[in-house]
């Protein structure tokens, strides 16, 4: 059985790990919220009987569950859960919650059940971070140490601008665009699929200072300006 492993990054690209918090036991249930924001006027001053609703972007994806923690013996053993109670806990606020002062904010999370990202757009994973936490402790041993405690957090997610913008793949022609060069691309090629129009490759090869445009290296960025 696979349990919920939450792994804590400095940085929103998940390229420097901090550590890893694995539950002792699965939460009984997983609370997922989406929401899509939209523009105009909500209490329309113009006569409207409906009002417009205009896409402005979609809010951010939340995660709410509870993680029990307990260190009588009555839970399951799990070897990656290890620790006291207050171990567990420490470590759960070091992966998702204390300051990192390298990057001078909270960490970036990576939350996965059985190996699968819980944040996903589509197919695309994101990476997530702490929005808010308690800690409710029931059980104490008689020298004052927590013996079982529950943890209530939910998770906001977050995506790098690069990230992003692969995922949105805009075809807008009043875009910028930037494109990696792949082999067997060519620049009317490209301008084709980005303007509709082969022969504004002679402009984008202009922005891009290329000698030629008949032949670019593959992995060549070219910028693909907007066009009115």
């Amino acid at each position: 059985m696979k349990y919920i492993t939450i792994v804590g990054y400095e940085d929103s690209k998940g390229s420097k790990k901090i550590d890893t918090f694995t539950a002792q036991v699965n939460p009984a249930s997983i609370s997922v919220k989406y929401g899509v924001g939209y523009g105009g006027q909500e209490d329309p001053q113009d006569g409207s009987i409906i009002p417009q609703k205009i896409y402005s972007g979609c809010k951010t994806q939340t995660i709410s569950f509870e993680l029990i923690l307990d260190g009588t013996g009555v839970l399951p053993d799990n070897v990656d859960a290890k620790g006291s109670v207050k171990e567990q806990i420490g470590l759960f606020k070091k992966t998702c919650y204390y300051f990192v002062g390298s990057k001078h904010e909270t960490p970036y999370v990576e939350i996965s059940l059985n190996k699968e990202s819980l944040f996903k757009y589509d197919k695309q994973a994101f990476l997530a971070r702490i929005d808010t936490f308690d800690v409710t402790y029931s059980l104490f041993s008689s020298e004052g140490e927590p013996l079982r405690a529950k943890i209530n957090a939910t998770f906001g997610g977050t995506m790098d601008p690069q990230t992003e913008a692969n995922l949105k793949d805009e075809q807008s022609p009043d875009l910028t665009h930037m494109i990696t060069v792949r082999a067997g691309d060519t620049l009317p090629m490209l301008c084709k699929k980005v303007y509709g129009d082969r022969q504004m490759h002679h402009e984008v090869a202009r922005v891009n200072n290329l000698i030629s445009f008949r032949y670019i290296k593959p992995g060549t960025e070219l910028i693909f300006p907007p066009i009115k």
